[in-house]
């Protein structure tokens, strides 16, 4: 048995060119092996000669003891040396950080259900295209295990071209390097690729291997990935295949965390902060594949999320979250805002324009250049994302929140949870309730107390769990008309903005002028009342 902390990167296949790179000996460039060549450059780093072919089947495993909090994942393994069982229980020990315990067929006590046999024929010609060195384990010499019912994950086959590795430092650390491009095989589907480079460490447990560890792993994985653009994944491809999970296809939104029996400022920006990272990292792949406008939307929820937590937390925000994380962040946050304000012109705001005109055909032309702008503003965000700077970004992010995972010092976390929070939810209550009367304020004035009513219902579904019943439904259901009726005003004051920008004819620009003037006094009389409605809220930590 072996313990290790766990980081995945996905290795983008965006820009790898398809056909053959050399016309005369007509043959593909391995990817594989391009990153193998360009990771040898890094002194830190040894790669393997050679790689290996291995077939990955999930299974089931019948636990001999219950594992809190932990999950199994079991898979047979086929390589030129064999067959062998492989078992592993995992638990997220940080969001990106993965605790693995890996077992194999040698050990007693596992018992699995095997997959739907492999013919031998595919078994001999799979084992046969392997070559170079393979994994050094030793092949199942104890027999088949016990069959048992084939489970739903049975038809899942994954088949592997592996390289391995290691990456040492000063520091004593080695991490282990694993490269799996990965064809996934799902009945009748058509297969899926995915590379993905798995770093380990050893995990001794104590506090100062822990945090050496955890260093070794997130310097290894951004000097790693500086060769080709990487993404940081939640769970590998292989436990999503032994957990049968389908493909991620909508958009990753914001989940009610529980915060019951939480009594640490640490600990509840910790849990806090695994929902924001899940909502963040679960939206990039569809901002980076779909045009759906709400992948970008998500995504920016989850870093105005963020930022308002860590504006609640302050006394974690230290120098490496200001002068780092925080510049990072607002220079993402630039990025999706401007795509998601050309997605709601181009598919909300002008549209509904049109239509409040009379559907004119002389409004399409706008609305073209409307989309081209939308669709260019996408294609920045999507380079942006391939870069290295945003690759520093998410693996800096997910180390610093990782240090919370670890013991805090003692004395550290003063005041306690529930008197921090009610204190900072009256102040923003108080600051929102004593804005002047909105029809005495101009455009960018009424966008602030927007701002302000957005900041105050992103604490309350904070703190959802500690909040009186009232406070939870009423209090945030309010906040959330008072955004939608300023937003839908603010809305349209961006989209003269953009017809400005695209040098609109000058009845268009007049038009959205006059509309919007009288939609801003509209909108300020109805969000006064509402927010007139509002009673304080109360956070007493009673689920009833």
């Amino acid at each position: 048995m072996s313990r290790v902390l766990e980081i995945v990167l996905s290795l983008s296949l965006e820009g790898w060119p398809v056909k053959a790179a050399n016309r005369a000996r007509g043959t593909q460039r391995d990817f594989g092996a391009e990153l193998v060549r360009a990771w040898r450059i890094c002194p830190q780093v040894r790669m393997r000669r050679g790689h290996e072919r291995v077939t990955i089947e999930p299974c089931q495993v019948e636990e001999a003891e219950p594992s809190p909090g932990a999950s199994w994942w079991t898979w047979v393994e086929s390589n030129a040396h064999g067959r062998r069982v492989v078992a592993s229980r995992t638990k997220a020990f940080a969001p990106g950080v993965t605790a693995r315990e890996l077992f194999d067929s040698e050990h007693a006590g596992i018992v699995v259900a095997m997959p739907l046999p492999v013919s031998e024929a595919a078994a001999a010609a799979e084992a046969g295209a392997a070559t170079g060195e393979v994994d050094d384990a030793a092949p199942d010499t104890t027999g088949r295990p016990e069959v048992g019912i084939p489970p739903e994950s049975s038809a899942l086959r994954l088949v592997s071209e592996r390289r391995r590795g290691r990456w040492a430092d000063d520091s004593g650390v080695v991490v282990e390097m694993t490269l799996d491009d990965v064809t996934l095989h799902r009945g009748s589907e058509p297969p899926r690729r995915y590379v993905e480079l798995r770093l380990t460490a050893p995990d001794w447990e104590t506090l100062p291997a822990r945090t050496a560890a955890l260093h070794a792993l997130f310097a290894a994985a951004r000097e790693l990935s500086g060769a080709w653009p990487a993404f940081v994944q939640l769970t590998s491809v292989i436990d999503r295949a032994c957990a049968a999970e389908p493909p991620a296809c909508g958009p990753v939104k914001a989940q009610l965390v529980d915060l019951t029996g939480v009594r640490t400022q640490r600990a509840a920006l910790f849990a806090l902060s695994g929902d924001i990272t899940a909502q963040w990292l679960g939206n990039e792949g569809g901002v980076l594949e779909h045009d759906d406008p709400e992948f970008v939307h998500q995504m920016r929820v989850a870093l105005r999320r963020l930022r308002t937590l860590m504006r609640f937390f302050p006394h974690f925000a230290d120098r490496q979250w200001r002068d780092t994380l925080g510049v990072d962040l607002r220079w993402l946050a630039s990025l999706l805002g401007t795509v998601r304000d050309w997605d709601v012109f181009a598919t909300e705001s002008l549209p509904a324009l049109i239509a409040a005109d009379g559907g004119d055909g002389e409004w399409n032309g706008t609305l073209d250049a409307a989309r081209a702008q939308c669709a260019a503003a996408r294609g920045e965000l999507r380079q942006a994302l391939h870069t290295a700077r945003y690759a520093r970004l998410t693996l800096g992010w997910l180390e610093w929140l990782s240090t919370l995972a670890l013991p805090p010092a003692e004395g550290g976390d003063a005041p306690s949870l529930r008197r921090h929070a009610t204190k900072r939810v009256r102040r923003l209550f108080g600051h929102l309730y004593a804005s002047p009367s909105l029809t005495s304020l101009d455009t960018t004035a009424r966008h602030q107390v927007r701002i302000d009513a957005k900041r105050l219902r992103y604490a309350l579904e904070f703190f959802a769990s500690l909040a009186s019943r009232r406070t939870r439904t009423e209090t945030v259901k309010t906040l959330a008309r008072v955004q939608s009726v300023l937003g839908e005003a603010n809305d349209t004051m961006i989209a003269l903005h953009h017809l400005e920008k695209l040098a609109a004819p000058p009845y268009q620009l007049g038009f959205v002028r006059g509309y919007g003037a009288a939609l801003e006094k509209r909108a300020a009389r109805d969000a006064e009342t509402l927010l007139a409605s509002l009673r304080p809220p109360k956070l007493d930590g009673k689920p009833g």
